[in-house]
């Protein structure tokens, strides 16, 4: 085989048909978003998401997280475009020991920078830049894998890249959620006030909303360091405060 017929088979856009087995996998994860996120962020304000969600509710926030899904596929285009690329200009680059430095540099910076932002700086989205170095560390070995042996090998590449890059996605944002409740100020967290019927003994000064599905809204107590589930019946109003 050619040379021109080797450049012309590693150049291969990923196309429409690629993603046909990957549309299942989007479906089955859209049905499970819903749960996944609000099992780990309710758990860890010690809230046993079961007794307070239906399906319904579990389909409803998966809606409200889709873009999750959305980011991890355009993170897998881009990183399919560039292992296209890295593997027709390969005698260029991945041959070059500065690119492969470059290219195991990058993860450790944005790791040590993720570090930076938690510790020195207490920072939430540095959560999000240590699951970003872990996601770029990884792909980089995924390509060397894959590509290795088979140069067609594209549509597993982006398989494989959304299914490290989406899990990776959803717990930097539960987690970033979450310590964004706790380390936050009130003030800058609530733009509103909550008015509780008379059967409800807890301070809404006090009080932030992480959520509300169709049959409950749910509290923090930042100065008890309590959560709440509230039925709806036992809130007369919310109003804006700015």
């Amino acid at each position: 085989m050619s040379v021109a017929k080797d450049v012309k088979k590693d150049s291969r856009p990923l196309r429409i048909s690629d993603l046909q087995t990957f549309y299942v996998v989007i479906i089955a994860i859209f049905i499970f978003t819903g749960f996944i996120y609000n099992f780990i962020y309710f758990r860890l304000f010690g809230i046993r998401v079961e007794h307070f969600f239906t399906l319904q509710d579990y389909l409803t926030s998966s809606i409200e997280k889709v873009y999750l899904i959305i980011l991890a596929i355009l993170f897998a285009v881009m990183s399919s475009h560039v292992a296209r690329y890295l593997i027709r200009e390969k005698q260029k680059f991945l041959h070059h020991r500065i690119m492969v430095a470059f290219l195991y540099c990058v993860p450790a910076v944005i790791f040590v920078t993720g570090i930076l932002a938690l510790i020195k700086y207490n920072k939430p989205w540095g959560y999000f830049l240590l699951s970003f170095s872990v996601y770029t560390g990884f792909d980089y070995f995924l390509f060397k894998i894959i590509f290795k042996s088979d140069h067609d090998a594209y549509s597993r590449y982006f398989y494989l890249t959304v299914l490290i890059f989406y899990p990776l996605l959803s717990l930097s944002t539960v987690i970033y959620d979450h310590d964004t409740v706790l380390k936050k100020p009130m003030h800058s967290l609530k733009n509103y006030q909550v008015h509780f019927t008379g059967n409800v003994s807890i301070n809404p000064d006090n009080c932030v909303i992480l959520e509300a599905n169709n049959n409950f809204f749910f509290f923090y107590d930042k100065i008890l360091k309590k959560a709440y589930a509230i039925p709806k019946e036992g809130i007369c109003y919310i109003e804006t405060t700015r």
